[in-house]
């Protein structure tokens, strides 16, 4: 056993028969039976099941701070947390706390493990396999504490160090709560914690990046011609002069687990972007004569719509102005293939025809328009778009439904097919509805919607003969995976909605990500498993990014994001090719990312993280791990200007 000055890492031992019986019969939490994957059982309720297994195990004991709730109010209070990694296991988490904690508490372990493992994982100096363990995370502490996620940082950072094998600093104390990409996000109570961390010998003290500064309630009492005044205000204060001031301790700012990771172990895991362009040759080979033909197409229905406009004779009048709305529409058109032209000739062939796409659908329904309000037989003209719209969604969407899914590539463009068929009934639903509803002007919209989205599905199938179908995927691994990621959204969704609620806010991102959901659900159900992949995959993205949104309030947190979110899509998108697959879903929505980082921050950080899912599913179709490498620096110097004792000879020092 190796021991750091009151931290722990024990080396992995053998486990008699009465020590493993004790821990399973332990491991009866609620109704549910934990069953090694090592023991052959079958579970029968009520049952006491005994056997013997070779296991090994490691734990270390690590503090958090947190704000207690007193008699004299709130404090800072110091929570233990023993955190043990256990061979022959699964990935499965297991908490336990004294005095119970809120649900974030349980949420923030599981969101450690995956954060931790999927960096090990990545490892090529490490063999451990961080999913054939399982963790179990005792948290114990004096007093009932407020809650909030803010251990999540430092139960990733002992994750890690267990599975890696690395010893940690045991004079470093942090706050801050881990988010899904592996940022730092913001906590509350900080100088309460810092007097906490002071009360177990802490000589540095960790921050979330941005949260240097604290408000202050300061009281004044002034007398003046015998009338006394008391003025109430706040004030700014630094928290690391605080620190420094009251205890001695260095306050550091960290952005990420690799800033934790270096303070408390001295190792990281850099993160090595693509060295060459996103977009190879054989990816522009692929969506060049797909963005050419929408380019003609776009700017052939154009001018159509824009000769059947000024033909027509759209009623202009209150309360509708039609004529107007349909102005607003071929406006847009001509816009939309103005941008689908500038992406061409820079070469981003995905995000042209992205912007072909979307001005194809608003000339259809220019068309539309001019052709309804020319008719006498608006009812009868409405139900035969209607019927055209179904007839091509059910020839493309049984075309995409058989579709076989073999290998890394096929995977992407089936699942891309499928969640256009996907939406392209959505579309049609929604336009019946309305048209049922007597509003045809909506109707017609989605109809053109419709029309445009079901005509996509082909592209994509289409984009598979340019690529070799890398690796070997099975349905029933195809099914697997959709189940999985459904489970991960949900958990994704479930806890990024407690944490927004326990800070008082909301987004609109969870309200999506909950759509998506839904719709993966029902795909999965309807024998779409590709497409309800994806779309798990899109409501993961939206789920993580609610929670990764909260504290970027302003412009150097958002660009610190963006250029994190880049990072990653891009080595993912590396690490991809390293494994032999070329990811052109993934490639495809980078290279949109691009387009929206000057309008729309926050549609571009989504297109970000959805290539990185994407990349990461690629994993599954059995090709050698990724070769990269964490990295020993040595842990920073901790710098005081003066020892304690010196400081509080000289009144700086508050006892």
């Amino acid at each position: 056993m190796e021991k750091n000055m009151g931290k722990q890492i024990y080396k992995p031992k053998k486990l008699s028969r009465k020590i493993y019986t004790s821990l399973f019969i332990g491991f009866l939490l609620g109704n549910i039976l934990y069953v090694s994957p090592s023991l052959a059982l079958t579970v029968t309720p009520g049952r006491i099941y005994e056997s013997s297994a070779h296991f090994e195990y490691r734990n270390i004991t690590v503090y958090a701070p947190a704000v207690g709730r007193t008699q004299n109010g709130y404090v800072g209070v110091i929570s233990t947390i023993t955190v043990t990694i256990q061979s022959n296991g699964s990935g499965q988490v297991f908490v336990d706390t004294l005095p119970l904690t809120q649900i974030d508490m349980q949420g923030s372990a599981r969101l450690a493990v995956k954060v931790a493992s999927s960096l090990v994982a990545s490892d090529k100096n490490s063999n451990i396999n961080p999913y054939e363990y399982d963790y179990f995370f005792v948290i114990r502490t004096s007093s009932p504490v407020i809650g909030g996620p803010s251990a999540g940082g430092i139960m990733t950072a002992a994750v890690v160090s267990l599975l890696e094998g690395w010893t940690m600093d045991n004079r470093t104390v942090m706050t801050g709560m881990i988010n899904p990409d592996g940022s730092i996000g913001p906590v509350g109570g900080i100088t309460k914690k810092i007097d906490a961390a002071y009360s177990v010998g802490a000589k540095r003290f960790l921050v979330p990046e941005g949260q240097m500064v604290y408000t202050d309630t300061v009281t004044e009492t002034t007398t003046k011609n015998g009338w006394i005044q008391t003025i109430t205000r706040t004030v700014t204060r630094n928290v690391s002069d605080y620190a420094m001031t009251h205890y001695g301790i260095e306050v550091k700012e960290v952005s990420d687990i690799n800033d934790v990771l270096l303070y408390y172990t001295g190792h990281i895991f850099p993160v090595t972007p693509s060295e060459h362009s996103i977009s190879t040759q054989d990816y522009i080979s692929s969506m060049e004569p797909l963005a050419t033909s929408l380019l003609n197409e776009a700017n052939q229905s154009y001018h159509n719509a824009s000769e059947a406009f000024d033909q027509s004779s759209i009623p202009n009048y209150f309360p509708n102005y039609y004529r107007n709305q349909v102005t607003d529409f071929l406006n847009n058109a001509e816009k939309l293939l103005q941008e689908a032209k500038d992406w061409y000739k820079k070469q981003l062939y995905y995000t042209s025809t992205t912007q072909s796409f979307s001005s194809l659908i608003m000339s259809r329904f220019v068309n539309y328009a001019c052709e309804y309000f020319n008719t006498d037989d608006k009812q009868g003209y409405v139900d035969r778009l209607l019927s055209e719209a179904k007839s091509l969604y059910k020839n493309e969407s049984s075309i995409a439904k058989q579709a076989q899914v073999k290998g890394a590539i096929s995977l992407q463009c089936v699942g891309a097919a499928q969640t256009r068929a996907t939406e392209a009934q959505e579309y049609i639903s929604s336009a019946e509805a309305h048209h049922q509803k007597g509003d045809d002007f909506t109707a017609l919209y989605e109809i053109a919607f419709a029309m445009e989205r079901s005509r996509s599905i082909g592209w994509w199938l289409g984009l598979t003969k340019y690529f070799n179908d890398t690796g070997t995927i099975t349905s029933e691994q195809l099914k697997n995976l959709a189940n999985d990621y459904i489970d991960d959204a949900q958990q994704s969704i479930i806890y990024s909605t407690v944490i927004l609620q326990e800070m008082g806010t909301s987004s609109q991102l969870l309200s999506e990500a909950n759509n998506l959901l839904d719709s993966a659900r029902t795909d999965n159900d309807n024998g779409y498993p590709a497409a309800a992949l994806f779309e798990a995959l899109k409501a993961l993205a939206k789920g993580n990014l609610a929670l990764e949104l909260v504290d970027a309030n302003s412009k150097g947190k958002i660009q610190s994001k963006i250029a994190r979110a880049n990072e990653s899509a891009s080595a993912s998108i590396r690490d991809s090719r390293l494994r032999g697959i070329e990811p052109v879903l993934a490639v495809s929505y980078y290279e949109l990312a691009q387009s929206y980082i000057d309008d729309d921050v926050e549609t571009a950080l989504f297109y970000y993280k959805y290539s990185s899912l994407i990349t990461g599913v690629l994993t599954y179709s059995g090709t050698p791990k990724a070769q990269t490498s964490s990295r020993y620096l040595g842990i920073p110097a901790i710098h005081t200007p003066a020892s304690k004792n010196s400081l509080t000879n000289q009144g700086l020092i508050v006892s």
